[in-house]
């Protein structure tokens, strides 16, 4: 059972959410086909109770994208740790191409500015009502877990699972 880290200190609605369900549709997909995973650990946790209500739905996504959020941070350190190992070998031969490095902190600043944003707007279209959050939830979770697969599928992660 896990709780939303977003509701720390309020009250909280314990959800049904199993990381292991992305982590075994990942493993049995690959290329484009694993974009299908986003929203079935979502699913999971609806199925499980937590659907019945638009907070126990914001939830679920939002516990889905907690788990992608992990998966992205994971891949993003691997790759931020070859950019770096590329820029020191481009540098020690004397290469004038410009650091890998720099550039992906600056593409993964500008991708979270356009989540923010996208996010925000996708509650505004709700009007005020009871499924902005849902809405803002399923957003970030759909954005942040495509964002994961690209940024895993870059960092050479076949299994679905970084380290």
């Amino acid at each position: 059972m896990l709780m939303s880290p977003a509701m720390a200190g309020a009250d909280t609605l314990p959800v049904d959410y199993d990381p292991g369900v992305i982590a075994a549709c990942l493993a049995a997909k690959s290329g484009a086909a694993r974009r299908d995973c986003i929203g079935i650990g979502a699913q999971y946790c609806m199925a499980r109770g937590a659907g019945s209500s638009n907070a126990g739905i914001g939830f679920c996504f939002g516990a889905e994208r907690d788990d992608w959020d992990r998966r992205l941070n994971s891949a993003y350190l691997i790759l931020l740790d070859q950019a770096r190992q590329t820029d020191a070998e481009m540098a020690r031969i004397g290469s004038a191409a410009p650091p890998e490095g720099p550039a992906l902190q600056a593409m993964q600043r500008a991708w979270v500015a356009y989540r923010d944003a996208s996010c925000q707007y996708e509650m505004t279209t709700w009007g005020g009502g009871s499924g902005a959050g849902p809405g803002g939830a399923h957003c970030e979770m759909t954005l942040t877990g495509a964002q994961a697969l690209r940024l895993m599928a870059r960092a050479g992660d076949i299994e679905g699972e970084t380290q």
